[in-house]
């Protein structure tokens, strides 16, 4: 903040101009977030100014067409995979990288459709799986039937029978034990690539000739995104869906005010258009036909 205020009132910098700067921050600070040398979501801490409504300003939330793409692809050529999985679970609910880390096996109960997040801290003699908020973050998630259904799939088919170093059963897992937050990352990076599910590329590059068209490139892509930024597309998705803020919050673990300041990034008009469809279905003088004329209620 004290940098932001300095490079507004003592350098000659328009709002737009702060914006990129700040941005360029920001962005390295999530790449510094991929390796694991800052706090989880420390970016998100950083004051992006207000621009004017006409600019462009580049968020990172990706485009609808972008995630139901992805999950068309992997129901089809890869039901259940571990990236699969993993996907599912944050474009559905929005859980943070760390939580998805730590759920272990037990923690899922297919039959009550629910996972418990817990947060089982570092101690004198071992670190364990903490969660963001501390005991704070702990809670119970519903998840419906056919994420319940993926996940058993994925445990039945493709997840290794491993334990981590204290003995726990991750959900997640490799051949080694419990699945480490750069290999998440990294999985996110590589199926978010156009090229990857969509077999082209929207800024027109030959894809053989692309080196993030290879895995160990893929954050390279301009196109692609690891699990931040598709919580920030989940929030957005089941605010649209009609979930209240209030729910929501505990659902995905941040307060109203940040969820509504940092999260909840949906134009005026997207807005607009979900408090019309609320009025519609619980206000009968709002319901409308395609033609924008009241419909006519059924009189049984």
């Amino acid at each position: 903040m004290a940098f932001k205020t300095w490079r507004k009132s003592e350098t000659d910098i328009n709002t737009v101009s702060l914006n990129g700067t700040l941005a360029v921050i920001q962005r390295f600070l999530r790449f510094c977030e991929t390796i694991d040398a800052v706090e989880e979501d420390l970016a998100d801490l950083i004051p992006l100014p207000n621009v004017p409504p006409n600019e462009e300003v580049r968020t990172d939330v990706p485009e609808d067409e972008a995630v139901e793409a992805i999950r068309s692809f992997y129901h089809r050529f890869e039901y259940a995979s571990r990236r699969h999985a993993q996907f599912e679970l944050v474009a559905e609910v929005g859980i943070r990288l760390g939580a998805l880390q730590a759920v272990d096996l037990d923690d899922l109960e297919t039959e009550e459709a629910v996972i418990h997040l817990q947060h089982r801290p570092e101690s004198s003699d071992a670190y364990g799986m903490p969660l963001k908020n501390g005991a704070d973050g702990e809670r119970i998630i519903n998840i419906p039937p056919e994420l319940v259904d993926l996940l058993q799939a994925y445990i039945d088919h493709h997840r290794h029978d491993v334990t981590d170093k204290f003995d726990r059963d991750p959900l997640f897992t490799t051949t080694n034990g419990r699945i480490s937050t750069t290999t998440i990352r990294r999985d996110f990076y590589k199926l978010s690539r156009p090229c990857e599910y969509a077999s082209e590329c929207p800024r027109d590059r030959e894809i053989p000739d692309c080196d993030a068209a290879q895995n160990a490139e893929a954050a390279n892509c301009p196109s692609s995104f690891s699990t931040h930024p598709l919580r920030k597309w989940a929030i957005m998705s089941q605010l649209d869906a009609g979930l209240p803020k209030e729910l929501l919050s505990g659902r995905v673990d941040v307060s109203v005010p940040v969820l509504g300041k940092h999260y909840d990034q949906r134009t005026e008009e997207r807005k607009s258009r979900r408090r019309r469809e609320a009025l519609e279905a619980n206000m009968s003088q709002y319901a409308m036909t395609d033609g924008c004329q009241p419909v006519e209620e059924d009189d049984g």
